[in-house]
């Protein structure tokens, strides 16, 4: 198999594993271990031929820049294992990497978790909170308390793009949906 074709191949391989606990009548409020162990056994092939997954799945950040505010949008599939809100090890470094930047930063530094519209709403509240959380004390511990920080968790409730395209289910834009915001206005 051309080198080319190993990205979209293991794509479309994620998104039937990530479609397959809806697909056998699975609680999509629930995590299912079996999908989080099936995700990293696609995610460790794809690195034992040199191909980073997660840049194949979804952009792994986003920066606009309106005026003195900047939004920095960061794949939750790279900050947090699935279903779950303890950051991993290169969600640390990146924020760490982050965090200079937002030394000067003109009052409060908000960070919100959101959640695609997979699974029950209040779960997907409560994970986007815990998310949106989790990132704010990473930070709050790199920048030792200033500026101050705020988090929110917004679930499914403000997609930036839609959960599905023609009435059907949209892997690549929910995996968009999934991130968490940092918004700050430049010092």
């Amino acid at each position: 198999m051309s080198r080319l074709r190993r990205p979209a191949v293991l794509a479309g391989a994620l998104a039937l594993v990530l479609a397959a606990p809806a697909a056998a009548g699975a609680d999509p409020g629930v995590p299912d271990q079996n999908l989080a162990q099936s995700v990293h056994s696609i995610d460790a092939d794809a690195s034992v031929h040199g191909i980073d997954l997660q840049q194949a799945v979804v952009s792994l950040e986003e920066e606009e820049t309106g005026g003195r505010q900047v939004t920095v949008r960061i794949s939750a599939d790279v900050l947090f294992d699935f279903g779950k809100a303890t950051l991993t090890g290169t969600a640390r470094r990146r924020i760490a990497e982050l965090a200079p930047r937002l030394r000067g930063a003109r009052g409060a530094v908000e960070v919100s978790g959101h959640s695609d519209s997979i699974g029950d709403p209040a779960y997907n509240m409560t994970l986007s909170e815990q998310r949106a959380e989790a990132v704010k004390a990473e930070l709050a511990g790199a920048l030792q308390g200033s500026p101050r920080i705020e988090a929110k968790g917004y679930g499914e409730t403000k997609p930036v793009v839609p959960n599905e395209q023609g009435g059907k289910d949209d892997p690549a834009g929910r995996a968009k949906n999934r991130r968490v915001e940092i918004v700050y206005e430049k010092g």
